[in-house]
């Protein structure tokens, strides 16, 4: 979603738990979902464990896959500071409770990068995208429209995908984020591509 900047704080929460869970995860649970990677060429050095997801990129509706059950309790801190934080900061034209409509894992190797791009569609210029960092090192850096930030573990941040986005894993580990995309139903959103309702 489209606002006036490049990131913005959340909050943050204890990652340890959610590391816990990804240090044992099997190599085979990241191989599962290829789909992001071959339809999105941006993201083809990245790997992705679905928990709430659809690959029609719909807005509404969301399916919750079974990996869900198993994550569900180390994000659901996060995802409490995220409710709360858009319930003190009422959103203009915001009618209702929110609902996430995408939550994923998303593990980009050592070395690895995701190019530049902007994240289109219905339901992507609609949510608010949010990234926890898992695991992360110095020398893992994000850029939105040419501010570069590292984001340390367990901040939570909403980064602004409407604008080029880019990150570089100069660091000698996977870094591996949760995203999630959270809607606030009749959002009003300033687009760049014009006037949006989420």
């Amino acid at each position: 979603m489209y606002f006036d900047g490049e990131y913005r704080l959340i909050g943050s929460a204890d990652p340890a738990s959610a590391q816990a869970a990804v240090a044992v995860m099997g190599e085979e649970a990241w191989r599962v979902e290829t789909g992001r990677q071959q339809v999105y060429r941006a993201h083809a050095q990245t790997e992705t464990v679905v928990l709430i997801f659809d690959p029609d990129m719909r807005h509404t509706d969301a399916t919750i896959q079974p990996s869900f059950a198993q994550f569900q309790p180390l994000l659901e801190p996060v995802m409490d500071i995220v409710r709360d934080f858009y319930a003190r900061n009422p959103r203009p034209g915001a009618t209702g409770p929110g609902y996430f409509q995408r939550i994923i894992l998303v593990r980009l190797a050592a070395g690895g990068s995701i190019g530049s791009h902007r994240d289109n569609g219905a339901s992507l210029s609609r949510a608010h995208r949010i990234h926890f960092p898992i695991v992360t090192a110095p020398g893992v850096d994000f850029a939105i429209a040419g501010v570069i930030r590292h984001l340390a573990a367990g901040e939570i941040w909403e980064i602004n995908n409407r604008k080029p986005h880019a990150v570089r894993n100069q660091s000698r580990q996977a870094r591996i984020h949760a995203i999630l995309d959270y809607v606030l139903p009749g959002e009003i959103v300033e687009d760049p591509d014009g006037r949006l309702v989420a």
